[in-house]
């Protein structure tokens, strides 16, 4: 019995998936003291701010189409919300490229670095690469074409290690930085995707598409501010530290999101993916369960961030200082911090996807905006008191940890509320 629910466990979507991930961001986690060696604060500085704007602009650039992929029972009407969003990846990618090209040497001295001016192309080149990745994700995540999600994973973290620590060797600067996360999406995707069941639909027509873009309307014009405000509210600290403190500080913050992130995002995308691909699967064959779903995820999560939480909270420092080197010691400093906010977040944001699911915009808007208020407030007030980075960031931690703590209230809420017509017409 106890070995055949080991073969059901590891012949599951989450399974491979989180294996998947585990390999391809393992080995891109590994490589972080070897990057931390070949590369300075500043090109982790330039590397913040431009992971920053390349994800808010890449999320913009799908038009959020991409979350509707999973919602329709005809294939025929998913491949035309996923031509809408294809669509509109194109024109927003190529506005983007304009915009760098005109706008680098502004935007280096606005943010004092020095990666726009020369390196214009790289930004809507990852934009536009960062869209289709969401895209062509979306739609293997409606296959449930789980081993296919883990091969990806596996090429994309293996292809952004050798890129960076490659270019990194050649003495090729922050540009060998700032490409290794479009390259390794790119080669992701490359080897993964099944192309062929991509092509348009017997009958695919203007019509059609009108037709479904009038249906999925809320997605592009409410969903996109809201995955606008939720990606300004976990990328905006960056800019703003190396707007109000300087490239050093935002070099360090930089080192502790990379290493924070990484392990949680292993994770959180596996587990986020998996349950996107259950949820809409149970909501589409009026299974019940939902809510019970929803806080079984949460729970199991938030037991597994326990113990590296306290770890961080307690030996951060040195274990940065180990790791990274003498000079990395102070991002020690800050992860033990902004660990706690992450925990919240490792345990609640893959249940978040609930909200979009049900169709939810609105209500998902509402919640992004509350997030990055508070998060605003947290970085501003510290500023405008001539307070330190360490005080910004403990109020950063602590206005997270309430945002996700509502984020759970509110999707379980919603999740009981989508099981209830169900339960109540079950003879």
């Amino acid at each position: 019995m106890k070995r055949r629910a080991l073969q059901s466990l590891y012949r599951s979507g989450i399974s491979r998936i989180l294996s998947g991930s585990l390999l391809g961001q393992g080995v891109l986690l590994g490589v972080s003291p070897l990057l931390t060696r070949l590369y300075t604060p500043a090109d982790f500085a330039a590397l913040a701010v431009f992971t920053a704007l390349a994800t808010i602009l890449g999320s913009i650039a799908t038009l959020s189409w991409e979350r509707a992929i999973v919602i329709p029972r005809s294939e025929a009407q998913a491949r035309s919300v996923l031509g809408l969003g294809l669509l509109s990846v194109l024109v927003l990618s190529s506005a983007t490229a304009a915009a760098a090209y005109f706008l680098g040497t502004d935007l280096d001295a606005l943010f004092g670095v020095h990666v726009f001016a020369d390196l214009w192309w790289l930004l809507p080149s990852t934009v536009a690469v960062f869209g289709l990745f969401q895209l062509l994700s979306a739609w293997l995540i409606r296959m449930q074409a789980y081993g296919q999600i883990a091969a990806r994973n596996v090429f994309q973290g293996l292809s952004q290690a050798i890129s960076t620590v490659s270019l990194g060797f050649l003495g090729v600067g922050t540009g060998g930085l700032i490409s290794g996360a479009a390259v390794g999406r790119t080669v992701g995707l490359l080897g993964v995707v099944p192309w062929r069941s991509l092509r348009p639909a017997n009958g695919q027509s203007w019509a059609r598409f009108c037709t479904v873009a009038r249906r999925y309307k809320r997605f592009p014009l409410i969903a996109t501010w809201s995955r606008s405000m939720n990606i300004l509210g976990l990328q905006l600290p960056a800019i703003l530290i190396v707007a109000f403190y300087g490239v050093w500080e935002a070099g360090m913050y930089a080192l502790t999101v990379k290493v924070l992130a990484t392990p949680i995002g292993i994770v959180t995308t596996a587990v986020s993916e998996y349950f996107e691909g259950v949820f809409s699967g149970r909501l589409r064959s009026h299974a019940s369960g939902l809510s019970s779903m929803v806080l079984g995820i949460s729970g199991r999560l938030a037991v597994i961030a326990i113990l590296p939480t306290l770890t961080v909270v307690l030996l951060g420092p040195v274990i940065f200082e180990w790791t990274f080197g003498q000079e990395w010691r102070k991002a020690g400093e800050f992860a033990r911090v902004v660990v706690v906010f992450y925990a919240f977040q490792f345990a609640i944001s893959p249940i978040s996807r609930v909200l979009l699911v049900l169709e939810k915009q609105f209500l998902q808007l509402t919640w992004d905006v509350f997030r990055m208020v508070l998060m605003l407030l947290a970085i501003l007030l510290p500023v405008a008191l001539g307070g330190t980075l360490i005080q910004a960031l403990i109020g950063v931690a602590a206005s997270q940890t309430v945002a996700y703590t509502v984020l759970l209230w509110i999707c379980f809420r919603e999740a009981r509320r989508a099981e209830l017509p169900l339960t109540a017409s079950l003879p």
